[in-house]
């Protein structure tokens, strides 16, 4: 993967939200703060615009939030494991412990439809999924989430 979509800095653990909502706060100012948005409240609604299309809850405790508007200043890939599972409307029901966040500047959207496609074949495979899910090493859990390709 990309060193300047994903590193090691872009992964929070024990994230404390306890709805989507407040999930989704946490990931905008997350990403703002990396520098790879302009405004957190402008990503925060555009995270709250792409879910009211569809769920981006995966399977398997495991969801994909993402938007392309037009705060976001360049491509990333974020992971945010939380502390207990949030209800996320996803479509195996199940809530969620970890959200894989993706930034899609406008410019982008081949990138972002590759990088979406690379992510959601991963979490097909059985043992990186768990290992995404369990994982509490951060230089191994990078080292996971760098080899994605």
């Amino acid at each position: 993967m990309e060193t300047e979509i994903f590193s090691k800095s872009n992964i929070l653990f024990d994230q404390t939200s306890q709805t989507q909502d407040e999930a989704f706060k946490k990931m905008a100012q997350f990403v703002a703060d990396r520098g790879y948005v302009t405004s957190a409240q402008a990503y925060y609604q555009g995270l709250i615009a792409r879910e009211k299309e569809t769920t981006t809850g995966f399977k398997n405790g495991i969801a994909i939030p993402h938007s392309d508007d037009d705060s976001v200043k360049a491509a990333g890939l974020f992971l945010i494991k939380f502390r207990h599972r949030i209800e996320w409307h996803a479509l195996d029901q199940q809530p969620v412990q970890v959200a894989f966040t993706l930034t899609i500047p406008k410019t982008g959207s081949k990138k972002h439809l590759r990088l979406l496609s690379l992510i959601a074949r991963k979490l097909m495979d059985e043992t990186f999924t768990q290992a995404v899910l369990t994982e509490t090493d951060l230089d191994k859990l990078t080292q996971l989430i760098a080899a994605i390709n």
